[in-house]
């Protein structure tokens, strides 16, 4: 694929801009403070965003002191932001012109945003050199004649006892305010909804001459799903890299997991729908007819006018629809979640690393012999997410180590979001519609390793024979060992991927065999589940689907959801069709390495929720 690589210039183009500076000293002898702040206000054509000072820094011993403390320790400055136009505005906060003395420690410092009493975003001044700027928060939405108010405080960690060696040491910064009539994002031709990326999340491009991935210039051309060219996000645990400039390289050693972005679409698939069978199996199936929504909007038929065997209507793929209110007979029977989205972000690779500190990067052994409950509630950690073992409640918290607020969500990926990804790639943006393939090479090659190594290749669609490390890497590199370091093949690893280029959702097809949150009629198996402490309640919740009606391994038009990869897509690429029930009530995805032709992203199987060193999973996040 040719090279994507993001120019550094900004390419927003905004109509008027307001820039606001409160200058902020601090020097510290013995840790006592002075700084001070200076009231402006600019107007400026018709965005007219206002600051209006209420308050300055006052006087404090500045010392270590406990994130609690802050509001009665903490150096401050609080303003006010108003919109005092006729039409819809934002505004982003930065701290400027930092310079921090060589005697400090610069993760020492702290930094929180509050908006009123509510903590809006926090972190650290590590990585932070001097004359360099940091971005608090960005795209803040105003109505005409809102207005919001705002403190920042900035303090000394409890941490850091060393009290002795930053004596007489300085601390100097302006805060900027900038006002603009549109946030400045880029959105390509195909209509697809911008990516929305959750606090701690980094828009990434792959620049193929460093081999690495860098941050991306969001302003321009960073994904173009027209070229099956799918937005990607990292999480890492470097603080820095969260407000690093356009270009700034991230090394796979500092990236702790990699998504996908999945816009919100409606589909129509023209044929073949529930005919396939082990055999007489769809080799050739049809491409998928995908229209992308704008925002949140549903233009899609409902399911009364468009039933799961349906042709020439549209559906909104359930994933994004607002599951808890939409649907036929009780809540979430059909999926959903529990508000319409604009999108969903998809783990790019099975997740890897350990129970308490999962990760979902290339190049390392999936994450397999939990169960169900266990790989459930792994997955929830990445936004600091904790389930009720008395009644299944979940609840999120954050989770420093990968940059996520308490207002992200992770969880285990689910039928409905599986069937998402194989829809779109069974379409003209994704490998279906790569030019870069024909034929048989439209399916997603299989992950032939034995050793589980994600994101790896057998440079075929599925066939038989397995290596313990996988043919290809990824990024198309042959490999020999747990490092790929041989020639390139083109395309020989990218075609594992839903879109054929590297920018694509790996581990669809073989590797390990992906679980999902499927199950039928709320019965627990060998999960680790309870009846009473199922996620949401056994009753039906947005993080699993629950099948009914007659138990039976087939999948069929009356107990498949409609968006789901079961029954629309029965034996698809020859894919292994079987469905969940009473005996083995669970559902499996994707299949494993060492099966050959009934792999792939149509493939669907049932397990009874125990431990297995087959069966890893995947994770979903909602921003």
């Amino acid at each position: 694929m040719e090279k994507k690589k993001m120019s550094n210039k900004k390419l927003a183009i905004i109509i008027s801009s307001i820039v606001v500076v409160i200058l902020i000293g601090v020097t510290i002898a013995y840790f006592s403070s002075r700084s001070s702040s200076v009231a402006q206000g600019i107007k400026t054509g018709s965005l007219n965003i206002v600051y209006e000072n209420e308050s300055t820094f006052r006087l404090s011993n500045l010392k270590p002191i406990k994130d609690s403390k802050i509001k009665e320790d903490a150096a401050e400055v609080s303003f006010t932001i108003k919109n005092y136009g006729q039409t819809e505005a934002y505004a982003r906060v930065n701290l400027i012109d930092i310079a921090i003395s060589d005697n400090f420690k610069n993760e020492s410092f702290k930094w929180a945003l509050y908006q009123e009493e509510t903590l809006i975003k926090e972190g650290n001044f590590s990585g932070i050199g001097t004359n360099t700027s940091l971005n608090l928060y960005k795209n803040i939405p105003f109505q005409p004649d809102e207005g919001k108010n705002y403190t920042i405080y900035i303090w000394i960690s409890e941490n850091n006892q060393d009290q002795s060696s930053m004596m007489n040491g300085s601390f100097n910064a302006k805060v900027e305010i900038l006002g603009y009539a549109e946030p400045s994002i880029y959105r390509d031709n195909s209509g697809a909804n911008s990516p929305k990326l959750a606090d701690g999340m980094i828009p990434v491009v792959y620049d193929e001459t460093s081999e690495n991935w860098e941050v991306a210039n969001t302003s321009s051309e960073w994904y173009n799903y027209g070229e099956q060219w799918w937005a990607n996000a990292v999480t890492t645990s470097e603080e820095s890299y969260r407000t690093a400039p356009a270009g700034t390289e991230i090394p796979m050693d500092d990236i702790n997991s990699m998504w996908v972005w999945i816009p919100r679409y409606k589909y129509r698939i023209p044929s073949d729908i529930g005919t396939g069978s082990t055999s007489n199996p769809i080799t050739e199936p049809p491409e998928i007819d995908v229209v992308f929504e704008s925002g949140t909007s549903t233009t899609g038929e409902s399911l009364a006018d468009c039933p799961i065997d349906a042709t020439t209507c549209y559906y909104t793929h359930p994933a994004f629809r607002d599951g808890s209110s939409i649907y036929k007979t009780t809540a979430y029977d059909q999926g959903g979640w529990d508000e319409e989205l604009e999108g969903i972000w998809v783990g790019k690779f099975e997740t890897s690393g350990t129970s308490t500190t999962p990760t979902i990067k290339p190049d390392v052994a999936a994450l397999r012999s939990q169960t169900i409950s266990a790989q459930f509630d792994t997955s929830l950690k990445f936004a600091g997410g904790t389930r009720s073992t008395s009644n299944g409640t979940v609840t999120f918290s954050g989770n420093a180590t990968y940059g996520l607020t308490s207002s992200t969500d992770t969880h285990m990926m689910k039928n409905t979001e599986w069937g998402a990804v194989a829809y779109l790639s069974q379409s003209k943006y994704g490998k279906m519609g790569n030019p870069n393939y024909s034929g048989a090479n439209k399916e997603i090659y299989k992950n032939n390793s034995s050793g589980y190594y994600t994101g790896r290749s057998s440079g075929v669609p599925p066939a038989s024979g397995s290596t313990t490390y996988g043919s290809y890497s990824y990024n198309d590199k042959a490999c020999t060992s747990s490092t790929c370091t041989g020639s390139v093949t083109t395309n020989a690893g990218q075609g594992a991927s839903t879109t054929g280029t590297i920018y694509g959702i790996y581990d669809m097809s073989g590797g390990a065999i992906d679980r999902t949150m499927g199950n039928w009629n709320g019965t627990v198996g060998s999960s680790g589940f309870t009846t009473s402490n199922f996620p949401g309640g056994s009753s039906g919740s947005k993080y699993y689907e629950k099948y009914t009606g007659t138990s039976n391994s087939t999948p069929d038009a009356t107990r498949s959801i409609k968006g789901d990869a079961t029954y629309e897509t029965k034996n698809w690429y020859s894919d292994r069709a079987n469905f969940p029930y009473a005996s083995f009530p669970w559902s499996n995805r994707g299949g494993v390495y060492y099966i050959t032709s009934d792999v792939g992203a149509f493939y669907s199987n049932n397990n009874n929720g125990t431990s297995n060193s087959n069966l890893g999973f995947r994770v979903a996040l909602i921003p």
